[in-house]
């Protein structure tokens, strides 16, 4: 009889409940992040169970296996050999689908079956339905819409568009080819990781796209103002579609560039904006951007250039880069690699012969018409304006004068005025934005730091000058804030920046001198997204200066 009580408990059930909770739907293109409980730290799985043993009896030897109809066979997810009495255990279900998945193009309503079984317990089984999106179909987040209290929440998805990057997608590497093969003649930005490079290669992109007639549309399929980016669930077309669709919204032109950027090597990002997304790239800590929407569309006022839609991005990063300082969530970043790491991993995509024909169709078009507007490192020119050649000598030189000495490293300009600049600093053309009396620009080879030189024939005030410079860049919405600093070997230097709507570009230091009948000097400025990285080397032009 001592044994009764013991012996009972071997055979006395033990008593399961489970709760299950799962997302509102499954998008296949994420297929690859269900399928690695790392990846965001396990937050997306099929479902997640809790089991409790309500009895006081431990439950034994519990097995939990699930199947999805059309897309998985029974499988065993879960093996746990003891669940005592009173505990509670967790269960998530990390689904491994297919890779056809990707090739999902509509809806499906699926049923998902789930049993827990064990030696001493009842078999348990409970199904749910679930919603499986097409590969198309992108959800900003899961959250139910009473839970949602921020932006952030609101984009809670927002580092799963990494999943629709594709550098790796046949028909991108095929594309990315084409670019560096025919605009950017056999050169690789990814390689170098050199900035002029990486520029350039951006610049490529948006020339490529342009050049084979790749529009901006909005919602409705048609250009339309930039506004976009606004519902909890999206329409995206992968970057192969987008491409031979010719035809994108900004988020889609966005993911293609990502694309192919990561193709070549280097580090894409997509900014976010209230209703909007633009692509860019990161380098050595420094972050760049294009504006890809503007390669048409009425909405946007027409097509820009690539260097147009450079400065707009980058123009517009300062304001980004303040809202995001100020904790505004609407402001997002996405750094693509490091989404990757995080297991944000693309699809498995196939080659297609028809697809690599519409590259080729789209490819024709680069040919012979691409080099010149996308060139960082342009070769000297002879003087745009004045058709005088600029004169230059390897330096250190002394010059005439003051015989300022020419930094090591340095060449000399000597013409309405003569300084010293670093020797792979290259003359490079005027363009719309450039008034009649800029007679030269050297640039270093990223153009993200510029020598302006200036004569204003008639003027007898250094003042005037930047009067008539503040008047020219105000017809294109920009305008200059500076200050006097004083008078230093003959001429009045100004400290300054140009921007617009309380944005700052460029900031530069200046020098104007009378001579004779006119004022001469020039302007040495920096893209001010580069913070200090040339202050030094401005300075040092400066006091070159005779």
């Amino acid at each position: 009889m001592a044994f009764i009580k013991p012996l009972m408990g071997l055979f006395t059930p033990a008593v399961l409940e489970i709760r299950i909770s799962n997302p509102p739907v499954i998008m296949s293109s994420i297929y690859k992040v269900y399928a690695n409980e790392a990846a965001f730290e396990g937050k997306y799985s099929l479902f997640k169970m809790l089991i409790k043993n309500s009895s006081d009896v431990s439950a034994k030897n519990i097995e939990i296996s699930y199947n999805v109809s059309n897309y998985i066979d029974w499988v065993i997810i879960e093996k746990i050999p003891l669940i005592l009495p009173g505990q509670t255990v967790v269960v998530n279900c990390y689904p491994k689908f297919p890779d056809n998945i990707i090739e999902k193009t509509t809806d499906s309503k699926e049923s998902v079956k789930l049993t827990v079984k064990g030696s001493n317990v009842k078999t348990i089984e409970n199904s749910f339905s679930i919603t499986v999106k097409g590969r198309n179909d992108f959800m900003y987040n899961f959250l139910p819409a009473d839970e949602i209290r921020t932006a952030e929440d609101y984009y809670d998805n927002v580092p799963l568009l990494s999943c629709l990057v594709t550098p790796n997608d046949p028909v991108i590497k095929y594309l990315t080819q084409q670019i560096q093969e025919k605009v950017l003649k056999g050169e690789t930005a990814g390689v170098s990781k050199n900035e002029a490079e990486c520029i350039r290669f951006l610049k490529a992109v948006y020339t490529a796209t342009l050049l084979s007639h790749v529009v901006y549309s909005g919602t409705t399929g048609v250009p339309s103002s930039i506004d976009d980016f606004n519902s909890i669930v999206q329409t995206i077309r992968l970057p192969r579609e987008v491409v031979t669709g010719k035809t994108g919204l900004c988020i889609e032109l966005s993911i293609l560039y990502a694309s192919i950027m990561a193709s070549a090597g280097m580090d894409p990002v997509i900014y976010f904006v209230p209703g909007h997304a633009y692509p860019g790239f990161k380098l050595n800590n420094e972050y760049y951007a294009i504006e890809s929407t503007a390669i048409g569309g009425e909405g946007i006022g027409g097509s820009k250039t690539a260097d147009q839609a450079f400065d707009m991005a980058m123009n517009n990063k300062a304001s980004f880069i303040q809202k995001m300082e100020e904790g505004d969530e609407r402001y997002l970043f996405l750094d693509i690699r490091e989404a990757v790491n995080k297991g944000a991993v693309a699809a498995e995509l196939k080659d297609d012969n028809f697809l690599r024909h519409k590259i080729d169709e789209m490819a024709a078009s680069f040919n012979g018409q691409t080099v010149q507007p996308i060139t960082a490192n342009i070769q000297p020119n002879n003087s745009p304006n004045t058709g005088k050649a600029v004169v230059t000598e390897t330096g250190p030189a002394a010059v005439s004068g003051n015989a300022v000495k020419i930094p090591e490293g340095y060449k000399t300009f000597n013409d309405v005025v003569i300084f010293g600049y670093p020797a792979d600093w290259k003359a490079i053309p005027a363009n719309q934005y450039v008034m009649q009396q800029c007679k030269y620009i050297i640039a270093n080879s990223a153009n993200s730091a510029t020598i302006e030189v200036y004569n204003f024939p008639g003027y007898n005030n250094p003042k005037q000058a930047l009067t008539a410079i503040n008047e020219w860049q105000k017809t294109f919405g920009f305008k200059l804030t500076y200050k006097q600093l004083g008078q230093e070997n003959g001429y009045t230097v100004f400290k300054g920046s140009t921007g617009s709507a309380g944005n700052i570009a460029v900031n530069w230091i200046a020098a104007f001198k009378v001579s004779g009948s006119s004022v001469s000097g020039i302007i040495a400025g920096a893209n001010a997204f580069t913070g200090s990285k040339h202050e030094q080397t401005l300075m040092n032009i400066l006091n070159t200066l005779q």
